[in-house]
């Protein structure tokens, strides 16, 4: 498990560093008046210093610490994904086990939502409903919206993780069992979001972290394989409409192969992951329509620690987060469309999640 295990990594570096205080000059955080994105640190576990920041796409700036800013509070511990919905922007708080409601332009405070497991990933369904899947509980938690309060929990076997919505499905990665010894962490379940019932499983390759849908609406599944790498890691294309596999890439475990983060173009048309040692992932760049996995890398870590990717769906340009040791305040490098790098922006402790605005 990549990020379990990178959380214990950090406990064991920070035992062995002395602490220093963050560099980072706090100022006044402005309305977000332009187009940028949004960049969750993590922060370091157990010590409650996740962090918001925003880079501002047109003037080209970047803002840090902006909930602690704003809101007088850090976020707390281990931000692990945003959601923005309509004008709130979602901070989902994996260890401290809440989801912040925010003023997606302003940051301001609006609610706390408690009383979740281990959440991961908040996936609107309509206005009214949101799903929340979680790492430690078998199923995904039903949020509504009008009143920010928990309605269900859809018991469904599995811990969850990355879930994308199709029509009235939703198909959720089961990609841990670290904490449900003896369930599945090889699977993508369908969820009836309609009736919030469990009506299909899917077996794919082992941990599968993150999917994305392509200009055909079909599913592309990244699996890691496991922490070690020497499972079966694959990257897997899913037909939603009869839940089939269409194509699957196995990577190449004894070579150290190892898979993490999967991102999409605007146009659904080019996939980006990144792969390599644990210590030294590098950005593959590959067509949906190709029929075997590339060779060579499209953008080299050079000694980075990439740690997660997207894409800009207007301009075609790569984020790819590098979180240093994961004690430092990391970076984020931006990509053209063709693999030059424009430039690279500080932000917080271990940048993973971006959302763009």
């Amino acid at each position: 498990m990549k990020k379990v295990l990178l959380l214990l990594t950090v406990i064991i570096v920070v035992t062995f560093t002395s602490c220093k205080k963050d560099n980072n000059k706090v100022e006044p955080v402005q309305p977000i008046e332009h187009r940028g994105v949004y960049i969750l640190n993590e922060g370091t576990f157990t010590y409650a210093n996740s962090s918001l920041s925003y880079y501002d796409i047109n003037g080209k700036t970047v803002t840090n610490h902006m909930f602690a800013s704003v809101n007088g509070s850090p976020i707390g511990d281990v931000g692990q994904s945003l959601t923005r919905i309509g004008d709130d922007l979602y901070i989902v708080v994996n260890n401290s086990k809440y989801i912040y409601k925010v003023d997606a332009k302003t940051i301001v405070y609006k609610a706390k939502l408690e009383n979740f497991t281990s959440p991961r990933y908040m996936l609107p369904i309509n206005e009214n409903k949101a799903y929340v899947s979680d790492l430690e509980s078998p199923g995904i938690w039903v949020v509504n919206l009008n009143t920010f309060s928990i309605n269900e929990f859809v018991e469904i076997g599995n811990s969850t993780e990355a879930m994308v919505k199709i029509g009235d499905e939703v198909f959720v990665s089961n990609w841990s069992n670290y904490y449900l010894p003896g369930t599945s962490n090889k699977t993508v379940q369908v969820i009836d979001c309609v009736n919030d019932i469990l009506v299909a499983e899917i077996e794919v390759a082992q941990e599968p972290n993150a999917m994305v849908v392509d200009k055909n609406n079909n599913i592309w599944v990244l699996c890691s394989g496991g922490y070690s790498g020497d499972k079966d890691p694959s990257l897997i294309c899913i037909a939603p409409s009869t839940r089939t596999i269409l194509k699957r890439f196995d990577f190449n475990p004894t070579a150290g192969d190892y898979p993490s983060g999967l991102a999409i173009d605007g146009a659904g048309e080019t996939l980006y992951y990144m792969n390599g040692t644990y210590s030294g992932l590098n950005v593959y760049k590959m067509s949906v329509d190709a029929d075997e996995l590339p060779d060579n890398q499209f953008i080299t870590s050079d000694g980075m620690v990439f740690y997660n990717i997207k894409v800009d769906s207007v301009n075609g340009d790569i984020y790819v987060t590098n979180a240093k040791n994961y004690v430092e305040n990391g970076t984020v490098e931006r990509f053209a469309s063709d693999g030059t790098q424009l430039d690279s922006f500080g932000v917080g402790i271990s940048p993973s999640f971006i959302l763009f605005r």
